[in-house]
């Protein structure tokens, strides 16, 4: 298990972490999200050995990192978002060199890493001549080699196309099975993908950790349904609050030949949906568009980091 307590790190006069504080289980796929300055790459940095914090602590398997730095830091894999690579070197050297680095002289073991990476195309290839794709791919070997158990990226998929970056995620997926991972991205979309915990960071502080489905639910307890009617929207407005689900209506826009959008938040939104066509229905009125909007990832990140 990883833990991290109280974490406190300033930058001249600007406090980068506040008492930040998690827990990250094994075999845990854990995305690390905030927007742009968050404290994000600081988090990883001190859980990583690279920064010192001002105050706090960062324990593996009960081991504090400070004082057990050496044991420890054998056991973590670091995928950085620079991805310091040899260019000059070709792969099979460079991925030689950092198992000699490392103290691990298994060279089998170095032979599944490079096949599990997709590397056996390229390795005698230098470093400089391969796409970004495969770059990536030679820095989660190097963060692979000595079988950590704990592997720890900062934005793995940045700067990937549509294809590598799937790769990638299935990569992350299949080391899942013998390795605790924390990762930071942006796109929350692959974070839903393969992340079953997600921790949200926001101006330094920690403002939302757990199982996403959950936490979506805890925060959203009412539901969106959208609307495109040529209803006028006093009469609109008059109706639909006679409906006992229903508790807030909003125009959002007014669109063409008489349509206009609006915006209702309700409970029990299948239910809710049939009695807005009743109501439109008995009133023949014209109806062009009526649908739930679902409430996800994105719209929690955007609740909790305005």
């Amino acid at each position: 298990m990883l833990k991290v307590s109280n974490l406190t790190k300033t930058y001249d006069t600007a406090k980068a972490l506040d008492d930040v504080s998690f827990e990250i289980k094994p075999g845990d796929i854990t995305g690390f999200l905030g927007p742009n300055g968050a404290g994000k790459t600081t988090t990883l940095r001190i859980i990583t050995g690279y920064l010192i914090p001002d105050s706090g602590a960062v324990t593996y398997d009960n081991k504090e990192l400070t004082a057990n730095s050496k044991e420890i830091l054998g056991e973590i894999g670091y995928l950085p978002e620079e991805n310091p690579l040899y260019g000059n070197l070709r792969v099979d050297e460079f991925l030689l060199y950092t198992a000699r680095l490392k103290n691990a002289s298994d060279l089998s073991s170095l032979k599944e890493i490079t096949k599990k990476c997709g590397l056996e195309s390229v390795m005698t290839k230098n470093i400089d001549t391969l796409s970004k794709g495969f770059k990536q791919r030679v820095g989660f070997a190097k963060a692979l080699i000595g079988k950590p158990k704990f592997l720890i990226m900062d934005e793995p998929t940045e700067g990937l196309d549509p294809n590598q970056k799937e790769e990638i995620l299935k990569l992350i997926k299949d080391i899942a099975q013998d390795t605790t991972i924390i990762f930071s991205s942006h796109v929350l979309s692959e974070v839903r993908q393969i992340a079953n915990n997600v921790i949200i960071i926001n101006k330094g502080k920690i403002v939302a950790q757990g199982n996403s489905d959950k936490l979506i639910k805890k925060h959203f307890k009412n539901s969106l349904i959208n609307i495109r009617t040529d209803a006028p929207q006093k009469k609109l407005d008059q109706e639909l609050k006679k409906v006992k689900t229903i508790f807030d209506i909003k125009r959002k826009s007014e669109g063409r030949a008489k349509f206009s959008e609006f915006e209702v938040s309700c409970t029990n939104p299948e239910n809710t949906a049939l009695e807005i066509y009743k109501v439109i229905s008995k009133n023949r009125w014209g109806l062009v568009e009526l649908h739930s909007e679902s409430q996800g990832l994105e719209e929690l990140f955007k609740e909790l980091t305005k």
